[in-house]
């Protein structure tokens, strides 16, 4: 039985500044239909946020971080380096050598904590290890929203734009 704690990628921190309005949408859902509950996010995975951000102008950065600051410390985000078992997975199972190191590490990650996982990376999502903790996102929408100050924190951030060229070279 999978734990059920969710372990998200930068993927999806970040879709919820997406272009794509879907991946927007799902991001932005998951996150206000879960923000008085937990979820799980690897050192390195809020590593590569950072690392999009700091590609962008000092104005954008200035607009989004008070909304990640604010959503990173209101929220119950359970923050976790690798194991031993997930380094040693990482580097030793066939069905991770399809993926990148880094990418290997997060599916490590994953499969020694047995939890579910949140992503819109198609390199995971055709990862077959992977297939038995993916979830589909829920198609409820977001009309709730955060709680009213970090809502308007967010309705602010939304000036900065993700696009699936911001992953590349982080």
């Amino acid at each position: 039985m999978l734990k059920e704690t969710p372990m998200i990628d930068a993927t999806v921190f970040m879709g919820m500044h997406h272009q794509n309005q879907a991946i927007r949408d799902r991001s932005l859902a998951f996150f206000t239909q879960r923000y008085h509950s937990e979820v799980r996010m690897s050192f390195s995975q809020i590593g590569v946020c950072d690392a999009i951000i700091w590609k962008k102008a000092r104005t954008l950065q200035d607009v989004y971080y008070p909304f990640m600051d604010v959503l990173h410390s209101d929220m119950n985000i359970l923050r976790a380096g690798y194991s031993n078992a997930a380094l040693n997975r990482a580097a030793n199972s066939a069905s991770l050598s399809g993926l990148s190191a880094e990418k290997r590490l997060q599916a490590a990650q994953v499969l020694e904590a047995n939890c579910l996982f949140y992503t819109h990376d198609p390199d995971y999502l055709d990862c077959a290890a992977l297939k038995p903790h993916l979830i589909a996102f829920d198609e409820a929408n977001s009309a709730n929203g955060f709680p009213e100050g970090l809502q308007r924190l967010y309705r602010a951030s939304l000036e900065l734009v993700i696009t699936d060229e911001d992953y590349q070279h982080v």
